[in-house]
């Protein structure tokens, strides 16, 4: 049942076939050409030589580039839909109900004409009380940090294990 690597590349040499059509190979590689990688060449080109990997094909370099470009995308993708969630069972808001005598106190005020000072300075208290309720809401922020917790949570999806180091004092 199970067949060697060499029974396989025999197989594949008698057919002719190849993976990939000549003409998507060639469009594949235009592509790439147009396209300009968010890591620099140079950069990928240093990475490329601290591991080994020694080319003088830039097709190679810059696939390599889009390459690690989509891995980190996804990675920072993830980590920001994990936030989001986190973000969303941690800040839920209070409903809080006015008191009753609130609205009725208001309803006085506006229905008599001739109110007393007291009925003026509670009237005066109810809205400002509403203000600071309508100033409880949770304001939105539009900065997010990428917290390490979220990072090693989702390199951890990725096989890849990361962890706080200890501080001693």
């Amino acid at each position: 049942m199970t067949e060697s690597i060499e029974d396989t590349s025999l197989s594949n040499n008698d057919d002719d076939e190849t993976l990939v059509d000549e003409n998507e190979l060639n469009q594949f590689t235009a592509t790439l050409d147009q396209l300009t990688p968010v890591i620099p060449d140079t950069v990928t080109k240093f990475y490329m030589r601290q591991c080994g990997l020694q080319t003088d094909d830039e097709r190679v370099v810059k696939l390599l580039s889009v390459s690690v470009q989509k891995f980190m995308s996804d990675i920072v993708n993830d980590c920001y839909q994990l936030h989001k969630l986190r973000e969303k069972s941690t800040n839920r808001p209070a409903t809080a109900a006015a008191p009753p005598t609130t609205t009725a106190t208001t309803q006085a005020a506006v229905t008599e004409p001739a109110v007393t000072t007291a009925a003026t300075t509670t009237t005066t208290t109810t809205d400002s009380s509403a203000n600071a309720a309508s100033a409880k809401k949770p304001v939105t922020s539009t900065n997010q940090t990428l917290t390490l917790n979220d990072l090693s949570h989702v390199l951890g999806e990725y096989g890849i294990n990361v962890k706080k180091t200890f501080y001693y004092t």
